[in-house]
């Protein structure tokens, strides 16, 4: 059920503004496609582009110049350069303020937001927002192109933990082989 253009803008506001006000975040999260859980573990995120994501063999962190993409099971970490446009990195900046300016935007009923692309440049065909009671995403679920369907849930955030700028660094544990990509 669409809703008029004063409340479809609220939501999307509401939400921008909550994103706005962080200084920084954490939550635990799930991702899963076509309905099968795959990825499960920790997301940090410090504005304005720091992310740090743990997964149970696998550390991402980006200080938003460089990306470490650390394997523990192969002790090994490929490092190459943060790219703001690699759509393959989930980024909640580009998904709360860059897309909805290249998206048609409708509100749903359930705290939702759908992102419909209006031309090809975006590499999904719809996304739709998840809001919970605080207006921080609780789900982002995302039909790409290939109809294939991504979810991502979030989950016991804590915001405004004052994280250290050393948490989105990474420092190679002795005898990890290096790929510098850069």
């Amino acid at each position: 059920m669409s809703q008029n253009l004063f409340s479809q803008n609220s939501l999307l506001t509401s939400l921008q503004n909550k994103f706005s006000q962080l200084e920084d975040l954490s939550a635990d999260f799930k991702q899963m496609t076509n309905g099968k859980t795959n990825l499960a573990g920790k997301f940090f995120f410090k504005q304005p582009n720091n992310l740090r994501i743990e997964l149970k063999n696998l550390v991402i962190i980006s200080d938003g110049v460089t990306v470490w993409n650390y394997n523990k099971r192969q002790k090994q970490v490929i490092i190459s350069n943060y790219d703001e446009n690699d759509q393959s990195m989930i980024s909640f900046r580009r998904l709360i303020f860059d897309y909805p300016k290249k998206c048609e935007v409708t509100e749903k009923s359930g705290n939702e937001i759908l992102l419909v692309p209006k031309e090809n440049e975006l590499n999904f065909k719809s996304a739709v927002l998840n809001l919970n009671d605080e207006n921080l995403l609780r789900k982002i679920t995302i039909t790409d192109n290939n109809n294939t369907i991504i979810t991502f849930e979030f989950s016991n955030y804590k915001l405004n933990q004052k994280i250290p700028k050393s948490r989105f660094n990474f420092l190679a544990p002795e005898g990890t082989k290096t790929i510098d990509l850069r």
